[in-house]
């Protein structure tokens, strides 16, 4: 049997929205120099290759175009969408996905998925010359989340508008750089995030990411519950939910496009 391969949209209900991804349900075993080729040719921001293991348990490794990622949450949640809308597995059952990071466990609630992901704890740091020379605009706070920078801008007209360094981003510690603000109508913050040390200039929408965003903006707001924006400019929107040392990333996700890969 052919590896069928599927395009999907996560976070989004909107065609070209959210952030695109490739999943890849795989019917045999593949070389990681398979993958890693095949995920060059797709060419999206992660390619994600699911392999079962079980009832409703599944291998899960994520691509993007130059390497492999220990932890992608848009990914996650195109693979989760692909087996409860294909049919691969009951949508009355969580799916266990076994990853470099550890056990995600993943549920579905009416038509959003929940991800249930550890939360990366954050604590302030001081702004130094190396992270304003990533960012040619005020700073208003900085911290190191885990293994990310995450850089706190006055408003959300900012972070739509900044033009990051990627250069100097790339000379940071950590996969890639976090910038965010507090946000206005029914979004508590919004952010972008950029990552061009693994071959992705600007992520779309950034499930991981939100990871340590819940931390960083739960002690601002003192609030365990938020409803967040990722201002790209495909742009998409994340629930989230602090849950001991878990966060729920919650979010929509469409098909747009399946097929059959040969040989």
């Amino acid at each position: 049997m052919n590896n069928q391969f599927y395009f999907i949209n996560a976070f989004s209900k909107e065609k070209f929205k959210g952030n695109p991804a490739a999943i890849v349900f795989m019917n045999e075993n593949r070389s990681e120099k398979w993958m890693i080729s095949l995920a060059a040719e797709l060419n999206q921001p992660i390619t994600t290759f699911i392999t079962p293991n079980g009832e409703n348990n599944y291998e899960l490794r994520w691509f993007t175009p130059v390497s492999e990622i220990d932890l992608c949450g848009h990914g996650t949640l195109g693979a989760a969408h692909i087996l409860w809308s294909e049919g691969f597995s009951s949508s009355k059952s969580a799916i266990n996905f076994h990853t470099q990071s550890g056990l995600l466990r993943s549920e579905l609630s009416g038509q959003q998925i929940i991800l249930n992901f550890n939360i990366k704890n954050s604590s302030e740091t001081k702004v130094t010359e190396t992270l304003k020379r990533v960012i040619q605009l005020p700073i208003k706070s900085a911290a190191w989340a885990e293994d990310r920078f995450i850089l706190e801008l006055e408003n959300q007209d900012m972070v739509h508008e900044a033009e990051p360094n990627l250069k100097a981003i790339n000379e940071l510690d950590g996969p890639g750089l976090i910038i965010t603000s507090s946000g206005s109508g029914r979004y508590d913050f919004v952010s972008r995030v950029f990552a061009p040390k693994i071959g992705i200039d600007e992520d779309y929408v950034t499930g991981s990411a939100h990871c340590a965003l819940a931390s960083f903006w739960g002690y601002r707001l003192n609030k365990k519950e938020f409803m967040a924006y990722q201002d790209s400019k495909r742009g998409g929107e994340l629930k989230l939910k602090i849950v001991g040392d878990k966060v729920e990333v919650i979010g929509d996700c469409i098909t747009l496009l399946k097929g059959e890969l040969y040989n």
